[in-house]
């Protein structure tokens, strides 16, 4: 599954919300894509000329998978070099009094919420892919202006506006903002 498009595709979206101090401004926003499935994993490594077959990758990243997720659930932080540490962390729900602790009341049942797992991306000099530095590693492609748009309802309690989104090619966007304005 050779990319198709090795570029970073980018929407520009207007901000909206009247309560915030950016209102008006345009920013840019990834354009959402599906995500690339294990499979689909698989097939691009196997075209980047590997001596393994696709059978041999894809048994590799089913049980790279599995394992990562038993490691992850044992309280394990798991590092892929040159990539990242995926890291379990705990959510509470409230916490304990230190009576309730001597006395014996502590279940990690009660208290944790969720486990939630974070990823910390590479920082090390030769693999930076932290935010800033990994930004240089992409060829960006601006597809167009998304604006949101409604789509059906009336705005009503009984009828609430659906909305949706509408993406306009750049220059086409300007220049229909361009005509609006020697209208108007």
């Amino acid at each position: 599954m050779a990319v198709k498009n090795p570029q970073f595709e980018i929407n520009i979206r207007k901000n909206d919300n009247k309560y915030n101090a950016a209102y008006g401004k345009y920013y840019p926003k990834a354009v959402e894509k599906d995500a690339i499935s294990l499979r689909g994993l698989t097939n691009h490594m196997a075209e980047h000329n590997s001596i393994y077959g696709r059978d041999v990758i894809n048994g590799v990243l089913l049980k790279m998978s599995s394992c990562i997720v038993e490691l992850l659930s044992q309280g394990n932080p798991v590092k892929i070099d040159g990539l990242g540490t995926f890291v379990p962390t705990v959510e509470s729900d409230g916490g304990i009094t230190r009576e309730d602790l001597l006395a014996g009341k502590w279940n990690p049942q009660t208290y944790i919420k969720a486990i939630h797992i974070r990823f910390r991306p590479e920082n090390a000099s030769e693999d930076k892919i932290t935010s800033r530095s990994f930004k240089e590693q992409c060829a960006f492609s601006t597809k167009g202006v998304e604006e949101k748009i409604v789509i059906s309802g009336a705005g009503t309690k009984e009828d609430p506006y659906v909305y949706g989104k509408r993406v306009t090619p750049l220059d086409d966007w300007v220049a229909q903002q361009k005509a609006e304005a020697s209208q108007g």
